[in-house]
Order: structure tokens, then C-alpha cells, then sequence
């Protein structure tokens, strides 16, 4: 049996503070605060302070969060 490893996961934030149009303060739910972000290659999307948004994150690097728009 193989076991295989994620390289990323999903979760989600809560905006605590938009910087521009793609980049947030954010917090994971175990209160960490993280850079969330909208990558260059997506489309854009509202980012909302006070809104929890879903998000996706390197397991290599929990510093930062990609916002996903879903």
C-alpha cells in the first residue's frame, strides 16, 4: 500500500485586512494570520474584509494562502 501526500490542501480564511485587489491579511482557523492571495494567472474575484473565503495552501508553506474564488 502506497500512501500518497498532498502537496497542497484546501481551507479556508478569514480577510482581515485587503491590501489591494489581490492580496489580504488573513487568519487560518487555528487563529495563525497568513498573506492570502489571488494568483496572477487567475482571474479576479472581490476580496471582502470580514468575509471567510476558501483557500489553498502549500503543505511546504503556511505563510501564505491562495484564494481559490469558490
Amino acid at each position: 500500500m502506497t500512501l500518497e501526500i498532498p502537496d497542497k490542501i484546501k481551507t479556508q480564511v478569514l480577510i482581515r485586512e485587503v491590501l489591494n485587489h489581490r492580496l489580504a491579511k488573513a487568519t487560518l482557523p487555528n487563529g495563525k494570520e497568513v498573506h492570502a492571495f489571488i494568483d496572477f494567472q487567475s482571474e479576479l474575484f472581490p476580496i471582502v474584509e470580514g468575509s471567510t473565503m476558501r483557500v489553498r495552501m502549500d503543505v511546504a508553506d503556511f505563510s501564505r494562502a491562495e484564494l481559490t474564488g469558490e
